[in-house]
């Protein structure tokens, strides 16, 4: 029988994924702790301490009394998840979500992507302590991030422009899951340590292929004028690949290895087990998504 979870730390509190976590947490009623850098403000709610991420000491000494860790940080390096999780044994934490939010970590070829290596590195250390009885965890797996995609043009729509750059030849289906549905779902997986105990959760808003999102932004904001870039992405991944070996590292050279998988369906496409009842998703319609690209196009004018 799992032990109730009430009190949870959570890591990366202030990011695109960490807040919406923070929210959901704080609306099912947690005791959250904020571990901060620095002295930042957050909700009322939820306590913060200033901690220092690179000391496994002070970390674990924040963590004392937790029954669960999350962390969302993000950031390139790979010692502050091993760190977190080290922290999370030493204060004899139940349960770790790892800061991993993504494409399904079991299929082989994901994790060896080098844009996924920091996420591949925390859920080996995790598994292990795990088999060590050390603690337990979970990840989320929610596919691409939806609303963060359409926003910052990582889905290769331009709404202004009214262009397309495709992934591949548009065709493959793969999860896409709004930031707020990711963070309900990390909060809700703490309501079910048992259902959720030592593997992958995977949760999604919609299934659809890059055409299919391509066709609903044609229909929400008008057909006409649209051009579209059909992208070989084998080609793109090897010169970015290349390009990490030489040190001629830019945003792309990780973009490119994330949109190389989302057009492979053996490395991304539907789950095969879905866990959004679990979680308390609902799948959205096509038109849902219509009125996200509406209000999204809106606020790029």
């Amino acid at each position: 029988m799992s032990p109730t979870i009430k009190n949870v730390a959570l890591a990366g509190a202030s990011g695109n994924v960490g807040s919406r976590v923070l929210d959901a947490l704080l609306d099912l009623k947690f005791n959250v702790t904020v571990l901060a850098r620095s002295s930042k403000p957050f909700p009322a709610a939820a306590s913060v301490k200033t901690v220092d991420f690179t000391s496994v000491e002070s970390l674990s000494a924040a963590m004392a009394g937790q029954d669960a860790v999350i962390d969302t940080t993000f950031s390139p390096e790979i010692d502050t998840p091993l760190r977190l999780i080290d922290a999370a044994v030493k204060a004899g934490v139940y349960r770790f979500i790892t800061s991993d939010f993504g494409l399904d970590p079991e299929i082989p070829g994901v994790h060896n992507m080098p844009v996924f290596g920091r996420k591949k590195v925390s859920y080996e250390a995790v598994k292990k302590q795990a088999a060590e009885s050390r603690l337990t965890y979970t990840l989320v797996s929610n596919g691409a991030f939806l609303d963060w995609g359409l926003t910052t043009g990582f889905s290769g729509l331009n709404f202004k422009e009214k262009t397309a750059w495709i992934f591949g030849d548009g065709n493959n289906v793969v999860p896409w899951t709004t930031l707020e549905d990711v963070g309900k779902a990390t909060a809700n997986v703490l309501l079910h340590p048992e259902e959720t105990l030592n593997r992958p959760v995977y949760v999604h808003s919609v299934f659809l292929s890059h055409n299919q999102l391509f066709d609903a932004a044609k229909e929400a904001l008008g057909s006409e004028g649209w051009t579209a870039t059909y992208n070989d992405m084998e080609p793109l991944l090897q010169k970015a690949l290349s390009d990490l070996q030489t040190g001629n590292i830019s945003d792309a050279t990780f973009v490119v290895q994330i949109q190389y998988c989302l057009a492979t369906k053996a490395l991304a496409h539907p789950w095969e087990r879905d866990d959004n009842s679990l979680v308390g998703l609902e799948e959205w319609s096509v038109e849902k998504v219509k009125e996200l690209i509406k209000t999204i196009a809106q606020k790029a004018q």
